[in-house]
């Protein structure tokens, strides 16, 4: 099998004109997943009855299932229950008209929520306890203590890891395919099997994920630096 660079970068060419839906479902499942991480590690870092036991049992259960599954399972889920719940709700719109893009960015967006929750609440833990004591002693409350200890120094440790999860969540996007999203690895599929040069497209998808997770490790990097400061 013979190597053609033609094809390689007529593919990395087509490839480039969805980088904005990859980027776009990667970073909106990011926002989702802090939104509400960071609030479930809150719940099982102060342990508020019933809801920290949920939250655990349910992030337990995501952590063992391959995204693949969530994806599929999310929509064959919506494809046989969301014209009924459309209905009882008085929504005119049905399942065919969803765009599948949201799909996708509903099951990466759990798979953001379980990450970031994990990732915030081992950080409050290994927040010392005197802070917590001080911050008591001079009368601030729970909500205070929140926003003026425990996220301040959380968020320069959590970027590191941030954005390996934005990282992860931009590979994991190849998958929105299978629910028929046309992103970075559909287009290149797509473009391959009109004259089967499979690994030139490949090749040049491999090099646009690389590309964008070098410029977030840069920038991260850069952004911790400076908050650190």
């Amino acid at each position: 099998m013979s190597f053609n660079p033609t094809y390689m970068i007529n593919s990395f060419k087509l490839c480039t004109r969805y980088i904005g839906t990859t980027l776009f479902m990667a970073l909106v499942s990011l926002i989702i997943g802090l939104a509400l991480g960071i609030g479930i590690a809150l719940i099982r870092t102060y342990k508020i009855p019933l809801l920290a036991r949920f939250f655990e049992i349910i992030i337990t259960i995501l952590k063992g299932v391959p995204i693949v599954l969530v994806i599929l399972g999310s929509y064959l889920l919506m494809s046989q229950q969301f014209n009924h719940l459309a209905k009882s709700l008085g929504w005119s719109i049905q399942f065919k008209n969803v765009d599948p893009i949201w799909i996708a960015i509903f099951a990466l967006g759990l798979m953001a929520i379980v990450n970031v929750s994990e990732i915030f609440r081992g950080i409050f833990v290994s927040i010392p306890k005197g802070q917590y004591d001080a911050a008591k002693s001079i009368g601030l409350t729970t909500t205070q203590m929140i926003r003026k200890i425990m996220i301040p120094q959380s968020i320069p440790i959590a970027i590191p890891m941030l954005s390996n999860l934005l990282i992860n969540l931009i590979k994991a996007s190849a998958l929105a395919s299978m629910v028929g999203v046309v992103d970075i690895f559909a287009e290149a599929s797509i473009s391959a099997q009109q004259n089967y040069s499979f690994l030139e497209g490949y090749v040049a998808v491999a090099i646009i994920y690389w590309i964008m997770s070098l410029i977030i490790e840069r920038g991260a990097t850069f952004l911790e630096r400076a908050l650190t400061r």
